[in-house]
């Protein structure tokens, strides 16, 4: 039978209409979800060696973060993991960006790239001290900035040449050679982390420093006695001068209880806000990118070992049977805690500023 033009159109356009009303709505996303789709997306302490898988941090939002460079803590074996890194960033197609300033965090959020900040925990790479006789710190100072670098912690945990770690009894402050490296780094363009630094090295670098500073990991000393964490005197010196507050993903440090999850986390978002404002506040996890699922069962014994050897001394507080918050410990850390930042009545601005904004905004003060 012959079938005219406009009955053939019409036919064809209602099959497919009654097609697409058969087909499910696709869901819409909230507000939450486009912000958090929009946001630049950040971790600010990994520790991590280019040998992840990526897509799968990219494909949960992550826009990228610090990451530390691998054990041991010697200046060969820091050029060694910062060459591993330049063999990644260099690959053909490769996803990973490398971060020099503030603008390539937004670079990688277009293109789709993850963003590695380059950072060493311990200023024992700078090599053995000797301000008091050669430039020679300074001046390998110098080479890692030239090789990316871009954060570097002043201590890490016990003292070394530059200061006094957390872990120590009695609390030297920031040293010479520290006080010659957090002038050095301010001119260089780097930013100066705190996080494993006694309460007087991060008042003292704080204080010296021309460039607001960073801890870059870490929770409120207030909220858990343990001197892991930062005091409110410190929280208020990091705002005061525009600095930045990672609080972390180590609950064994942040509550007593033998459960812990995202709440104990924003517990002490909380507390930092109250104390420093919305502008100081981010998530540093000090897990790897893809995050640690494994049970807390099997986290508990090397922290178990930590508190031990560390017993009687700061850091070395009983375990209570958790180490992280598990709902935290994948990739899609920072969604989970986008979500239960919206729950406690944080408005969309002030979680896109704790999911990243802050951070960019501390880095490109200290590196450009």
């Amino acid at each position: 039978m012959y079938l005219d033009r406009r009955r053939f159109v019409g036919a064809a356009l209602a099959t497919s209409t009654s097609l697409a009303l058969a087909r499910p709505p696709e869901p819409r996303k909230s507000e939450l979800e486009r912000t958090y789709e929009r946001a630049i997306v950040l971790d600010t302490l990994m520790p991590a060696a280019p040998d992840f898988d990526v897509e799968v941090a990219l494909r949960a939002g992550l826009t990228g973060g610090v990451i530390d460079l691998s054990y041991p803590r010697t200046t060969p074996h820091a050029f060694e993991a910062i060459a591993q890194w330049d063999a990644a960033f260099a690959a053909p197609g490769s996803r990973f960006l490398r971060v020099r300033k503030a603008a390539d965090l937004a670079l990688a959020k277009a293109a789709g790239r993850f963003a590695v900040v380059l950072e060493s925990q311990d200023a024992s790479i700078l090599g053995t001290p000797m301000p008091a006789n050669t430039d020679s710190n300074i001046t390998t100072l110098r080479e890692f900035h030239e090789a990316g670098l871009r954060v570097l912690q002043l201590t890490y945990t016990t003292n070394n040449g530059l200061g006094t770690g957390y872990s120590e009894r009695l609390d030297g402050g920031l040293f010479r050679l520290g006080e010659q490296v957090v002038k050095e780094m301010n001119t260089l363009g780097m930013l100066v982390d705190l996080s494993h630094c006694s309460e007087a090295t991060t008042l003292q670098a704080i204080a010296l420093s021309s460039k607001p500073c960073a801890v870059t990991h870490a929770g409120c000393l207030a909220l858990f006695d343990d001197k892991r964490n930062k005091s409110d005197k410190v929280i208020r010196a990091l705002a005061e001068k525009g600095g930045y507050l990672g609080i972390y993903n180590m609950t064994l440090w942040m509550t007593g209880r033998t459960t812990s999850s995202v709440d104990d986390i924003v517990d002490h978002i909380d507390h930092a806000v109250r104390v420093g404002g919305i502008d100081l506040v981010g998530f540093g996890s000090d897990h790897e990118p893809l995050g640690d699922p494994r049970p807390q069962a099997e986290k508990l014994p090397a922290m178990q070992n930590f508190a031990a050897r560390n017993s009687g001394l700061p850091g070395g507080a009983p375990i209570h049977g958790q180490v992280t918050a598990s709902d935290l410990d994948g990739p899609d850390r920072l969604h989970v805690l986008a979500q239960a930042l919206s729950r406690r009545g944080y408005v969309l601005a002030q979680i896109e500023k704790v999911l990243g904004a802050n951070f960019v905004r501390t880095f490109g003060s200290a590196c450009g």
